[in-house]
């Protein structure tokens, strides 16, 4: 099982191996790498796998910019309809994105990200 946070089920959708430094990118792909359509995956609203390698993680296990992802991933809980804790398959998350992500939900959750301005994550969502 995975445990990711809510707002990285859409950040991984626009992976393209870059990233904060090469060690978080290095853990991106082998967490990108572990996703299959039977992968359980736990969604959370905080520290998950992916953040353990991010240069913005503390030790302890809190995220420097913990509020302004929180926010992020409270948004993508609300427009997917997902539950926070819940555990979920891959694929089911997926299908979740493809039915019910449209533009105009991407752009009120993505729209102030860092990631945003350069069209990765959309880009690949659209063509799901």
């Amino acid at each position: 099982m995975l445990i990711l946070r809510a707002h990285h089920l859409l950040c991984i959708q626009g992976y393209k191996g870059k990233g904060y430094s090469l060690h978080f990118t290095d853990n991106m792909d082998k967490v990108v790498n572990k996703l299959k359509d039977n992968t359980c995956i736990r969604v959370v609203t905080n520290t998950d796998d992916i953040c353990v390698a991010c240069p913005h993680n503390f030790k302890n296990g809190f995220c420097e910019s913990d509020e302004k992802v929180f926010v992020f991933d409270s948004k993508v809980l609300n427009e997917l309809k997902l539950i926070e804790g819940r555990t979920y398959l891959y694929k089911d998350i997926l299908n979740n994105i493809r039915e019910n992500l449209t533009y105009e939900k991407f752009l009120k959750i993505c729209k102030s990200c860092y990631w945003f301005s350069y069209g990765y994550c959309f880009n690949k969502l659209k063509k799901h």
